[in-house]
């Protein structure tokens, strides 16, 4: 769940122009990085087994 908020606040950050991804000095590559974030967790919660169910 950490992982899609941190995303989305990467992609409006990069979206901003205020904010870039340390090292290549690039707005766009930290929307990358957001949006990888986002796949990344999404794929968590998809495959995480619900333990809820009775």
């Amino acid at each position: 769940m950490w992982n899609i908020i941190i995303g989305i606040a990467f992609i409006i950050g990069g979206c901003s122009g205020n904010f870039v991804l340390r090292g290549t000095d690039s707005s766009g590559a930290l929307m990358v990085v957001g949006a990888g974030l986002i796949v990344w967790g999404i794929i968590q919660i998809a495959t995480t087994p619900n333990n809820n169910q009775q």
